[in-house]
């Protein structure tokens, strides 16, 4: 269900490079939303997201009309296991990050 009503846009990998926009050289400007590696949307409430497909955010249109209640339920549950999924990798860079920025703070004073 992702693939037919989101990927076009967001991608078949979540990262915002659909065949729409293809890294602004598709016929589409604005740059969809990244639902992978993006802090933003990695740690967005299911809610909000759901809220975002029924009626619609900046660029995107609703989906309300084009997938029942469940099907939009069902596509917010899929972005969040492929978030998961993506999570260990995000989280490896953010623990690894954390003490070099540690260190850094006290020799710039």
């Amino acid at each position: 269900m992702f693939n037919i009503n989101c990927a076009i846009c967001h991608g078949d990998k979540l990262d915002g490079n659909g065949p729409l926009y293809k890294g602004g050289n598709g016929p589409y400007a604005a740059a969809p939303a990244q639902l992978v590696g993006n802090p933003k949307y990695m740690t967005m409430p299911e809610g909000t997201m759901f809220h975002s497909v029924t009626y619609g955010k900046n660029m995107m249109g609703s989906y309300a009309s084009q997938l029942s209640r469940k099907q939009r339920w069902m596509i917010i549950y899929y972005i969040k296991s492929k978030q998961a999924g993506a999570g260990a990798t995000t989280a490896t860079a953010d623990t690894t990050a954390k003490p070099a920025a540690a260190t850094a703070t006290p020799a710039m004073k």
